[in-house]
């Protein structure tokens, strides 16, 4: 008795909601035990909120165009005066300071990981051992005479 109760209530709510436009998919739910249509109460007497605000078109007027007023602007300020100023100062920055100072700066760093420094004493030890007469490269990293080494225990 109940579930056709609810499943005519349940039509009811159907049938005025598609009445007014609604889609029934929003205010139906169904049961999963008793498989019974139910629309709660708190849907059943509330309509579809009137939206507030309406498109139309932008109420401030259109931008000016700076090229109109200025057809050399830069983009900088809308004053001709300021934009050439601030284009100046902006280039001063990013070329003098920037480029001419930054490159400087890389150019005189110091050596990077000591590579210059290891080839020139790489050069001095062979032109030390081609005017002693030695060899240019030994075996031997380090004079086996001066190396200790521990006593064997057996």
């Amino acid at each position: 008795m109940a579930a056709g109760l609810l499943g005519l209530c349940a039509r009811r709510l159907l049938a005025a909601a598609a009445t007014r436009g609604r889609p029934a998919a929003q205010v139906r739910w169904e049961s999963s035990s008793s498989r019974a249509v139910i629309a709660p109460s708190a849907v059943v007497g509330k309509r579809a909120p009137e939206p507030t605000m309406r498109w139309q078109e932008d109420p401030d007027a259109e931008d000016e165009n700076l090229y109109e007023k200025n057809p050399d602007s830069h983009g900088y300020d809308k004053d001709p005066v300021m934009d050439v100023w601030n284009m100046r100062v902006v280039f001063f920055f990013g070329f003098s300071i920037v480029l001419v100072l930054g490159s400087t700066f890389v150019a005189y760093l110091p050596d990077y990981r000591m590579q210059e420094w290891a080839r020139r004493e790489a050069e001095r030890l062979v032109k030390y051992r081609e005017a002693n007469g030695l060899p240019i490269m030994e075996s031997n990293c380090f004079d086996p005479s001066k190396i200790q080494l521990p006593e064997d225990e057996d």
